[in-house]
């Protein structure tokens, strides 16, 4: 992505003399964020662990639960991988998978 030069002219090129563009120096300043955290992905592995754990017993109501957040939390990957429809997809997972997790919070009770 290019736009706007810097009216200064010493950041208008890099070290080596090669031209900078305002958006090259503001991806340098804010680097990527990485698709998931640590703490997130500890949370992945925890619920899958819990969910082969459900699958192999009788509660069917919690495995349920389980998807949810797996569902919940696919919601970074399609926004990634699916280019101009992830936004979409990625809505359609999120309203998916809170109703999902409501109905097995009612299905719990029952």
């Amino acid at each position: 992505m290019h736009y706007r030069w810097f009216i200064d002219k010493d950041k208008q090129t890099d070290e080596f003399g090669v031209p900078v563009s305002r958006a090259e120096y503001d991806e340098a300043l804010h680097p990527q964020k990485k698709l998931y955290q640590r703490g997130e992905l500890l949370a992945i592995v925890v619920v899958m662990f819990i969910m082969l754990y459900e699958w192999t017993t009788d509660d069917n109501p919690l495995l349920a639960m389980c998807i949810s957040f797996l569902t919940f939390e696919m919601r970074p990957l399609a926004r990634e991988f699916l280019g101009r429809n992830g936004e979409a997809a990625s809505n359609a997972l999120s309203g998916f998978s809170v109703a999902l997790f409501v109905g097995a919070v009612v299905w719990s009770f029952m």
